[in-house]
């Protein structure tokens, strides 16, 4: 039954071997990877004009609010200039991590181990939070165009959520196969509503009123720290950008290639939109509403209230939603990965490191939609108050990326290295200055949370670290102690690998039984990686001249426990189930919160074996000292 209903969610397993099926290319890619950064153009020039509003007054002139509003276009072409020298350090980035990884990855490497978990922590919670965000804004922007929504808002942030989560279970191909005209009608929706509103100001150049440098200089109350400020806030256009090289090996080969040009489009896209989005606002006078989002007012503007164009303002205003949702999904697509890599290096539990039955992440999927659950709940929904939690995490992540590209130029010194190091230099105060400017103006408001979290999670992330460093420690076995069988006896004995547990079952099955056969089942990412992992675990068994068969088994569909249990079922058929006995090797950990970190094969394997076979089953332990 559970098996049915989740075939039907999330549909057949794939084999390994499948993997270039559900690999990406550019087209896609812009569905998967950029609307997180494609979206936030939605709310960025928003997030400015909250800033410059306490500078416009309720009778302010028309001519007034434009030079006011000339600091947010100001302001947008700067954070355009900053995109382009992040898109420089994200392809160094791209080019020397193809594994994936980004910030996390450059920060561990380049500037040593607690830069890169501080990198990934802020990583993880901007993750988390862009679910948050997104589903939140777009439902915002929904609300006044279907007012029942509106009334409802958390609920639909919770069916939203939990829609994209089932649609990312079901693979990369897949989930951008359904987002890809949702991003690409939020793309067309701008071009068109820009390309409007410059005919629209040709043809009625006395309605348009712009800014002149002299009346910015007049503007009453500018400071600098308000501009730093309104800066902060409109970086966050900027979010999103570092999901493409965190996300490398979901391309098609050539996968680096590949991602260097989606993230050159991403980039020019990001601009142009975002300079629509303020340029159109400028020239309408178009001011901050906390009910009505400033693309809801351009579109409202441009394309008026009535017949066709009001069909083109509400699609606007669909698409819009459509691509603040669809956003959530480059965070579906980046943090698993990202815990993937941390995985590989020890860093995350080793459950959330391995693909599932669809070829992606589905731990990593599941366990993000309940925290993201968990911060919409927390927070009611609201993107006010998301923001703040948002804006700390996502630039220092960008400042960490772009230090370590620079520290690793300055070591290289390779080919034009000192512009390379003069532009990222610039890039790292910029994004260094919001970092802080975020921190400080918003620390009341819950950016306190994020810089409590962040040292917690890097505490974390080193213990879950030494914990598996140390058990490997205490599994390594010894090839200089012989292997001494006693009596003869019949066994199998599924291992996992050559260590202290897996022998020591090995020991007992051989002094007690006859025909000894060991069992391992093989998994990988490629049938390369599994031909690897093959010729270590055989070339391991040979140096222990144990004198027992080895089977090995190759599972493409990564399910370790069922093809134990096949394997126990193709035994039955030439022996008596009375005549089998199974001997699974388990090593236990002292502290409790070491077992949420292993895998429980053998458990589920013992389990299935008490429940539905005949066989003997018997559990040899190996408790770890430490």
């Amino acid at each position: 039954m559970v098996e049915s209903v989740k075939r039907l969610i999330v549909g057949r397993p794939l084999k390994t071997k499948e993997h270039q099926n559900v690999r990406i290319g550019i087209i896609k890619g812009m569905a998967v990877m950029t609307p997180d950064a494609l979206s936030s153009v939605a709310y960025a020039t928003d997030q400015m004009e909250f800033v410059l509003s306490v500078l416009i007054g309720a009778g302010a002139t028309a001519s007034y609010v434009s030079n006011v509003l000339g600091f947010s276009l100001l302001g947008t072409a700067i954070i355009c200039g900053l995109a382009f020298l992040l898109f420089l350090a994200y392809r160094n980035i791209i080019r020397h991590y193809p594994a994936g990884g980004g910030a996390y990855a450059i920060g561990l490497h380049d500037l040593g181990r607690y830069w890169g978990l501080s990198a990934a922590s802020t990583l993880i919670v901007g993750y988390t939070l862009t679910v948050s965000v997104s589903i939140a804004a777009g439902i915002d922007a929904l609300g006044p165009v279907i007012p029942f929504i509106g009334h409802h808002k958390l609920w639909f942030n919770i069916l939203l959520t939990l829609i994209i989560m089932v649609i990312n279970l079901r693979g990369t191909g897949e989930s951008a196969a359904v987002f890809v005209p949702f991003t690409y009608c939020f793309i067309a929706g701008i071009l068109l509503l820009g390309i409007t509103a410059i005919v629209d100001a040709l043809r009625h150049p006395w309605a348009i009123h712009l800014p002149s440098a002299s009346g910015m200089r007049a503007v009453q109350g500018m400071s600098l720290f308000l501009f730093l400020r309104m800066f902060a806030n409109g970086c966050s256009a900027l979010t999103g950008i570092e999901a493409v090289a965190n996300s490398v090996p979901v391309f098609k080969e050539p996968a680096t290639k590949r991602a260097q040009r989606l993230l050159l489009m991403l980039v020019i896209t990001l601009s142009v939109l975002f300079f629509i989005v303020s340029g159109v606002a400028l020239m309408h006078g178009l001011r901050y509403n906390p009910d009505v989002p400033l693309i809801n007012q351009e579109s409202m503007v441009v394309f008026g209230t009535r017949g066709f164009g009001y069909v083109l303002t509400v699609l606007v205003s669909l698409s819009t939603t459509c691509i603040l949702a669809v956003a959530a999904n480059t965070a579906f697509t980046g943090c698993p990965a990202l815990w993937s890599s941390m995985a590989r290096d020890g860093y995350m539990p080793r459950w959330i490191l391995h693909k599932g039955d669809r070829l992606v992440y589905s731990n990593g999927i599941v366990f993000l939609t309940i925290i993201s659950l968990l911060l919409t709940i927390g927070f009611d929904a609201k993107v006010s108050r998301l923001i703040p939690l948002y804006g700390v995490c996502v630039f220092y992540t960008f400042t960490i990326s772009q230090l370590g590209m620079v520290v690793r130029q300055i070591r290289e010194r390779g080919k034009n290295w000192l512009p390379s190091v003069i532009g990222g230099s610039f890039g790292v105060m910029l994004t260094f200055a919001a970092c802080v400017i975020f921190g400080v103006t918003h620390f009341l408001d819950g950016a306190w949370l994020v810089l409590v979290c962040i040292p917690l999670m890097v505490i974390g992330f080193g213990k879950i670290k030494t914990h598996y460093d140390q058990v490997r420690t205490d599994l390594k076995y010894d090839f200089s102690v012989p292997f001494h069988p006693e009596d003869p006896g019949l066994t199998i004995v599924p291992i996992a690998s050559v260590n202290k547990a897996s022998v020591r079952a090995l020991q007992f099955a051989v002094s007690n039984f006859k025909n000894v056969i060991a069992v391992t089942v093989v998994t990988g990412d490629s049938e390369e990686e599994m031909k690897r992992a093959t010729e270590k675990v055989e070339a391991d068994f040979a140096r222990l001249q144990s004198g027992v068969r080895l089977v090995v088994i190759h599972s493409q569909y990564r399910n370790v426990a069922k093809r134990l249990q096949r394997f126990v079922e193709f035994e039955t058929e030439k022996y008596e189930s009375d005549n089998i006995t199974v001997v699974i090797p388990q090593f236990f950990t002292r502290r409790w919160w070491h077992k949420l970190l292993h895998n429980k094969t053998g458990g589920y394997l013992m389990a299935w074996l008490l429940l539905n076979k005949n066989v003997k089953v018997i559990t040899v332990p190996y408790r770890l000292p430490r």
